[in-house]
């Protein structure tokens, strides 16, 4: 009979526990109550990883829950996106993700998956750079386009259908050279291989470029973006080389579609408060990010035409996976 009592109030009590859990993640009151899973669709150490740890550090002083990373690198970033998009719409998975989920989302014709998610806010702009190991002769951009030329060059990238890749595509239609590219699973692991010199250059994230900038192990030729980088300040973009060649890059936060929007509200607050921190924005600047929030509508908007965007220059490049 005792034993009987015990599964009479268990049966009683956890169904209360569980709608008292539930209409407090839906009113983003406590959130978060538990440790918050925030997934990379790309390896560790490139520009995505690097943001998303220094942004969950920040995020554990003020909530005091931890903020569990999980790379999910694969098909450009569409594997870790089709896994954050089909995540339970709790609060509890977030997505760290760059300017490839729209190209890569074209690409793949994986626009639904877009359409599974919802923003949170902008976390910055991060332009991509083309770099070439610090054995390359080329010195400059004029050197390096010299060079694919009269070479059958190789430039590797964070995977198909990327920013990096599809910025190579342009280039070599606009220049009418014949590179071949070699894609990789995130920044991380391009920037291994053009260090090694097993690629003659990449097209990745100023924040996976700086750090081995700094060493002399890699030249940074230009930037992707419209405007010069704050950390490489001397570093030209590519349009002042060739007008017109212009790809600029962002990092944003998102979540499951279906996520309460009290709980997108508290987390879009926790972010702006860690992102407003100057320690925490410097540090971001050091590694080469303009740091820069949004509300979940302009994040979307931004997401929108990019989706648009991609779409011509992809076809128009004619760039296939």
């Amino acid at each position: 009979m005792k034993q009987l009592w015990v599964l009479v109030i268990t049966a009683i009590f956890v169904p209360c526990v569980a709608v008292a859990h539930a209409a407090s993640t839906d009113s983003g009151q406590g959130y978060p109550r538990k440790p918050v899973r925030v997934i990379v669709p790309a390896s560790p150490g490139g520009g995505l990883d690097i943001m998303a740890r220094m942004l969950g550090q920040s995020l554990f002083a003020v909530w005091g829950q931890a903020v569990v990373v999980d790379n999910r690198p694969g098909a450009g970033v569409m594997l870790g996106v089709e896994v954050a998009a089909k995540a339970a719409p709790d609060g509890y998975t977030a997505l760290v993700v760059n300017a490839n989920l729209a190209s890569n989302a074209v690409m793949a014709q994986k626009l639904g998956v877009v359409n599974e998610l919802q923003a949170v806010t902008m976390l910055a702009t991060l332009p991509n750079a083309l770099s070439v190991p610090g054995v390359s002769p080329a010195k400059t951009t004029s050197e390096f386009i010299a060079l694919a030329k009269t070479s059958k060059l190789t430039f590797g990238t964070a995977g198909t259908g990327t920013l990096g890749h599809v910025f190579g595509e342009m280039l070599k239609l606009n220049i009418k050279a014949d590179m071949i590219h070699v894609p990789y699973k995130g920044g991380g692991p391009v920037m291994a291989a053009l260090t090694g010199a097993q690629v003659n250059a990449a097209v990745v994230s100023v924040a996976s470029t700086v750090p081995h900038m700094k060493t002399g192990r890699v030249r940074l030729l230009a930037v992707t973006g419209s405007k010069r980088a704050g950390v490489a300040p001397d570093v030209p973009t590519f349009a002042e080389t060739i007008p017109g060649m212009v790809l600029d890059g962002w990092i944003g936060l998102l979540v499951p579609k279906g996520t309460p929007r009290a709980v997108i509200g508290a987390l879009n607050a926790s972010v702006h408060k860690v992102l407003g921190d100057a320690v925490v924005r410097q540090r971001l600047v050091d590694q080469g990010y303009d740091v820069q929030s949004s509300t979940p509508e302009e994040l979307d908007k931004i997401i929108r035409a990019d989706l648009a965007m991609y779409a011509r220059v992809i076809r128009e490049a004619n760039i296939r996976e």
